[in-house]
């Protein structure tokens, strides 16, 4: 499969492999990601390679303007390798640099909310984790940060006030990954994922802030509750039980309104 960073992101083959998994996984044939005006990241090819670049130019002044986070709009239905297609296109929440994914799916084809947000997440952590050749990073620490803040504003804006956050920091897998190959890696991570979603509840979420960082948003949780939950909480991956480190933080207006206090939450778990 052909899976081309761009040069101003410095990233590893895993990375790259991953976030073309990631596509893969969703039933995505082809895929683009976009920081600004740049492409940043293709996962395959296509014929129609200058059109879907044209298209993105002439009309990336009134997604910025006008197209909200997580809404997946159709622009463009064609032939690919005799297949009907649709190109869809998605704003995800970023901060001061919009970023958009391209996904060519099969026509028909729709994806839940669910999907799309896990795509996210993935293209997130590739924007993260991919430090630019530039003086600075095209995504930096605010930019992932701040529309996790504005999500955990909603969810107090009603009765709820309260909560906590949980984080999780794994140990580091990178020495299995390479004598493990990308696929099985691949796994291990996606295993992570379905553990954190099994306990991730209908009014929670949770979010990868690099590969070895997961955390687990919990409005209206305790300290103690919170402590109940995931005290005992394990990771089976293969043959391995993965070990981690839990630190569980209150959180509540207060903190979010407050942005030491957020930063620093998040910094040292980073």
């Amino acid at each position: 499969m052909h899976l081309i960073p761009s040069p101003s992101m410095q990233m590893t083959d895993y990375h790259s492999r991953r976030l073309g998994l990631s596509f893969a996984s969703v039933g995505a044939y082809l895929g683009w990601v976009y920081l600004g005006k740049e492409l940043v990241y293709e996962f395959g090819q296509t014929k129609e390679e200058e059109k879907i670049r044209g298209i993105v130019s002439n009309s990336y002044s009134q997604w910025t303007r006008s197209m909200g986070y997580l809404s997946p709009t159709t622009i463009e239905s064609f032939r690919e390798n005799e297949r009907e297609v649709e190109l869809s296109v998605i704003r995800l929440p970023e901060g001061e640099v919009p970023v958009f994914v391209l996904v060519l799916l099969e026509k028909g084809q729709s994806l839940p909310p669910r999907v799309w947000e896990d795509l996210s997440n993935q293209v997130l952590t590739f924007c993260a984790t991919g430090i630019s050749l530039r003086e600075k990073n095209l995504l930096d620490f605010e930019t992932i940060t701040e529309p996790i803040r504005k999500r955990m504003e909603k969810a107090f804006l009603g009765d709820t006030k309260s909560g906590v956050i949980a984080f999780f920091h794994l140990q580091d897998l990178s020495p299995f990954f390479k004598p493990m190959g990308v696929i099985k890696s691949q796994e291990i991570l996606r295993e992570v994922t379905a553990t954190l979603h099994k306990e991730t509840r209908e009014n929670e979420f949770n979010f990868q802030l690099n590969p070895r960082s997961y955390f687990l948003f919990c409005p209206g949780e305790t300290l103690d509750g919170a402590n109940h939950r995931f005290g005992s909480l394990y990771f089976p991956s293969k043959h391995l039980i993965l070990d981690y480190k839990l630190k569980i933080f209150p959180i509540d207006g207060d903190v979010l309104a407050d942005d030491a206090k957020f930063s620093s939450i998040f910094l040292e778990n980073f």
